[in-house]
């Protein structure tokens, strides 16, 4: 296949908001050629598949603006400076839904192929309503208990959740695929 190394260039970021940007990356390629790029310069975020002791799965759900449209999302958002994937499932967890349970970290995967950030899925079993809610300014959540039957026919497997790759991989890691 020949040399695939990759080199950059330059690096110029022309937007950042809400722990997302992008970044203007001029490449010199393979062959000698460059080409520019425009990529994802986002923070990591964590993802927690979140059980009840009867199984059923803690969702948000909220509308959002990429798709416009309101869809189901696992709890989740971005990792602090510092903070473990863990610990940021848990808080987030905590804050959209006022849920706590036992949370454990199964995979990190990349966001996507022109973004630096990853996404960690985590899972958390036994999990019991004891926290207030704290949802930021924008947001604006309505927190729902499903039967997992339900979430894996009506909600995954018909695209209607943000956060498809890290509940695939809370499931499997749980058996309940």
């Amino acid at each position: 296949m020949g040399d695939t190394h990759w080199r950059e260039l330059h690096r110029e970021p022309i937007h950042s908001a809400y722990g997302r940007g992008t970044d203007r990356v001029t490449f010199a390629l393979p062959d000698g050629r460059e080409d520019v790029y425009h990529l994802g310069n986002d923070s990591s975020c964590a993802a927690v598949v979140a059980l009840t002791p009867d199984q059923r799965i803690v969702l948000t759900r909220q509308f959002r603006p990429g798709p416009g449209d309101v869809l189901y999302e696992l709890p989740g958002g971005v990792i602090e400076p510092g903070e473990s994937p863990e610990a940021a499932a848990a808080r987030e967890l905590a804050e959209e839904t006022g849920h706590r349970g036992k949370v454990e970290h199964v995979t990190a995967v990349w966001r996507d192929a022109y973004s630096n950030s990853v996404s960690h899925a985590c899972v958390a079993t036994d999990c019991v309503p004891t926290a207030r809610l704290a949802h930021d300014r924008n947001e604006f959540i309505e927190v729902v208990l499903m039967d997992l039957a339900e979430f894996r026919t009506t909600v995954l497997r018909r695209g209607r959740l943000t956060d498809a790759g890290p509940a695939y991989l809370g499931l499997d890691h749980l058996g309940l695929l």
